[in-house]
């Protein structure tokens, strides 16, 4: 189990260095050609589906690698029990946050799948089929930190390496 999500990791991480710099490129050119007098009219939309899921790929990668913001100039202040309590507790609070991002995704996905991305000719749920999606990646990714975090003893700092999964 830990080869397929180590492999789903990089996967991901490939996937989104190649939205990135598609995306680049794809607003470039499109800035080039509307420059020229030859606008590319596909490329807004193509823009739009690749930036959703970039960002939530992006979040992902951020959740697994600790790049996300803390308050660590006010938790480092607590005793170590103290800031593993507080870690937990925000880590569960970000999981009930990531499953409700699934259930109304989930529900705007539907909503969305039958408005038409014009220029493209595909449903609008490919772009807010990345909410639900993102999410749930995420899901996972936080509930791994946050096994790791309970297995931690209070007084041990964890590394905080991008990437490390559940030894």
């Amino acid at each position: 189990m830990k080869k397929i999500y180590r492999a789903f990791c990089k996967f991901e991480e490939v996937l989104a260095m190649c939205l990135l710099g598609g995306l680049a490129a794809l607003v470039f050119i499109s800035a080039l050609m509307r420059t020229l007098k030859h606008p590319l009219n596909w490329a807004q939309d193509v823009a739009l589906v690749a930036f959703a899921w970039l960002i939530f790929f992006g979040s992902d990668i951020a959740v697994r690698g600790s790049g996300l913001i803390g308050i660590d100039m006010l938790v480092k202040r607590f005793p170590p029990k103290v800031q593993k309590a507080i870690d937990i507790v925000f880590k569960i609070m970000i999981l009930v946050f990531l499953c409700i991002l699934v259930y109304y995704g989930i529900i705007m996905t539907k909503t969305g799948w039958k408005r038409q991305i014009t220029a493209l000719e595909i449903s609008y749920g490919w772009v807010t089929m990345a909410v639900p999606t993102g999410a749930f990646f995420m899901i996972i990714s936080t509930a791994i930190k946050l096994i790791e975090r309970i297995r931690t003893p209070a007084d041990q700092e964890i590394k905080k390496e991008a990437g490390r999964e559940l030894a």
